[in-house]
């Protein structure tokens, strides 16, 4: 009996690679012998892939458009042949049985060369509205997945998967004693967890320093700075035992820190509110404002069902800061049971089993 092959496609960062290692994950829990392929940009780490047994095919970055003027849309432009000619070749040799476009510019070309190829493919939006690489794509395939129920209005009327947003849960049953073991944490105050994303968030980083003091007096603070800002954030807070603060969290250290926070603040991308929702965390959020972007209409769509706060970028101040904090932690039960309530802690097997009933 022939293996099925599966495909992914997407990257760029962790918003659409890491959902796909809990696909991956499902996958081979319901279907182990299955073969799972990853071809797309590596500009964020595939480490967490590779470790899942995928096979990586790495594909030359090309067509990402950028919100702004930039010379380096023609260096795009002139990538994109060589980019899709690499991508058909990519496709042809794996030879899938089914293709999951994961969105961003990353799964463009190779979710098209599937097309030309007659593979079966379905693609998965994240955001309460869609990016426009998953605008395109829907109009090639049967077969559209997505988190919000609210994104439906936004394609054509087709094979339609409302599945949540895929997050990695192989730590959510962990017991808070080991979670304090794995952060070296250890306090009776409140604890906050604040995270602007895999990079950091220099706006939500510059309030927190500033507002460093006074919210040490009251909780502590665990606080993942992002890589390029953790040396600055470091020196600035030397001595300060209500604080840890690191450059990024592994898996594991993710998982200890939302079991472990009272209140957890960050950006409103969906990864970060599924995650929240599915450890029935408080959410503070501060969406990233920028033209066409899509982390407002998120934070909108989740703060309406009464799961988490929002704080606007550009009400952003230490005031402010302090205030939703306080807000969130006097609402605490009420938003952490909504989380609960909303979070599709299945989205990552629904989306697997799609895949495997698709290949057969």
């Amino acid at each position: 009996m022939k293996k099925m092959r599966i495909l992914l496609c997407g990257g760029g960062t962790g918003g659409h690679v890491l959902p796909l290692v809990a696909v991956a994950r499902a996958v081979k829990k319901i279907a182990p012998e299955t073969e799972i392929y990853f071809a797309g940009p590596e500009e964020f780490p595939l480490d967490s892939l590779r470790e899942e047994g995928v096979i990586v095919k790495k594909i030359i970055s090309a067509g990402k458009l950028r919100r702004y003027f930039s010379w380096l849309h023609i260096w795009e432009l002139v990538k994109l042949p060589l980019a899709f000619l690499q991508s058909f070749f990519v496709v042809s040799v794996i030879n899938p049985d089914v293709v999951l476009g994961k969105g961003s510019y990353g799964s463009i070309l190779p979710v098209m060369c599937a097309e030309l190829l007659f593979k079966k493919i379905i693609i998965h939006e994240s955001d309460a509205v869609p990016g426009l690489a998953n605008r395109f794509l829907s109009y090639i395939t049967d077969n559209i997945a997505m988190a919000f129920e609210e994104t439906k209005k936004f394609f054509p009327d087709k094979n339609v998967y409302v599945v949540g947003n895929p997050v990695r849960l192989k730590y959510l049953e962990m017991k808070p004693n080991e979670a304090e073991e794995i952060l070296g944490v250890k306090t009776q105050k409140p604890i906050i967890f604040i995270s602007g994303g895999s990079q950091g968030a220099q706006k939500i980083n510059k309030v927190v320093l500033e507002a460093l003091n006074e919210l040490t007096q009251k909780y502590f603070v665990i606080w993942s700075a992002g890589g390029a800002n953790y040396t600055i954030v470091q020196h600035s807070v030397l001595n300060n035992e209500n604080v840890k603060i690191v450059p990024f969290l592994n898996e594991k250290e993710l998982a200890a820190a939302y079991i472990l926070c009272d209140v957890a603040l960050g950006r409103a991308g969906a990864g970060t509110i599924f995650e929240l929702a599915a450890f029935g965390k408080p959410g503070i959020l501060i969406p990233l404002e920028r033209n066409g972007g899509d982390q407002p209409i998120n934070a909108q769509v989740y703060a309406q069902t009464g799961a988490a706060v929002v704080l606007k970028e550009s009400e952003l101040s230490k005031t402010a800061l302090l205030e939703k904090i306080s807000q969130a932690l006097n609402q605490k039960d009420e938003l952490s049971r909504n989380a609960r309530k909303f979070a599709k802690i299945e989205a990552a097997e629904q989306l697997a089993q799609i895949l495997l009933d698709l290949a057969n």
